[in-house]
């Protein structure tokens, strides 16, 4: 049995590989070369957790605003499940997402998180970045504002039905890895090594881990889950104020 997850998760990554090769071509004929610093990639396929339905994120810095909608429109079914995101040395230097939300308040992450990571994305394309060159929140700030993000936001817009589960949950693993760089603890970006670095089973992120690998499901689970994260939010908020 383990034998053949392995196999099924190598032809995803071949085949994801395919996808990367051809929306790299396309993204580096959509503006003048020029203008394109570099291509990234992040998520799962970066920390070889691919499954079936993932995405591949793949982040692309261009000089100037006027060049992300060029390159985002290379999005298109024939790259799927790539995901083309572009990100301006503009943004990245105010820290500050230049296209309007789809939510309010705002749910995507702020550009200083892409940079907090960025040594362990894939460069796939022209020269690496240097974070310390641009605005990054220090780790209390940043745990703070994601605290309002999760509260304000996300559990509301998922209450309301603006966003699925799956999506409040994949943030809460963020808020954790926050919560822990706050700590000092060395955290993988991944959904493992966060739910493995934090010895307390009684963490919200064990209950949120579950739902991750299968183990439990279901709109009451969901339900419950959101009763637990308000408690976890609340504590969290007194523990660093």
């Amino acid at each position: 049995m383990k034998e053949l997850q392995i196999l099924k998760k190598a032809e995803i990554e071949k085949s994801a590989i395919i996808k990367v090769e051809k929306a790299r071509e396309l993204i580096i004929k959509s503006i003048p070369k020029r203008e394109l610093v570099s291509i990234y990639i992040k998520g799962s396929f970066a920390r070889r957790e691919m499954k079936s339905g993932s995405d591949v994120d793949m982040v692309p810095i261009v000089t100037e605003n006027k060049y992300e909608g060029p390159v985002f429109e290379v999005n298109n079914p024939s790259i799927e499940p790539v995901c083309v995101v572009p990100l301006s040395l503009w943004e990245l230097r105010n820290n500050q997402l230049f296209t309007n939300s789809d939510h309010i308040p705002d749910l995507r992450a702020k550009p200083d998180r892409f940079l907090k990571k960025i040594n362990e994305f894939k460069l796939i394309y022209g020269q690496a970045l240097d974070p310390s060159k641009f605005l990054i929140r220090n780790d209390k700030e940043a745990l703070i504002e994601e605290i309002e993000i999760i509260k304000n936001g996300y559990i509301l817009n998922y209450e309301s039905g603006l966003i699925d589960f799956k999506a409040l949950l994949k943030e809460v693993f963020w808020l954790v890895e926050m919560e822990q760089n706050y700590k000092g603890n060395n955290v993988e970006h991944s959904f493992k090594g966060i739910a493995e670095v934090v010895k307390d089973e009684k963490h919200i992120i064990n209950y949120a881990y579950q739902f991750r690998i299968g183990q439990i499901r279901g709109k009451n689970e969901e339900q419950n889950f959101i009763r637990q994260l308000r408690k976890f939010l609340m504590e969290l908020e007194r523990s660093i104020k």
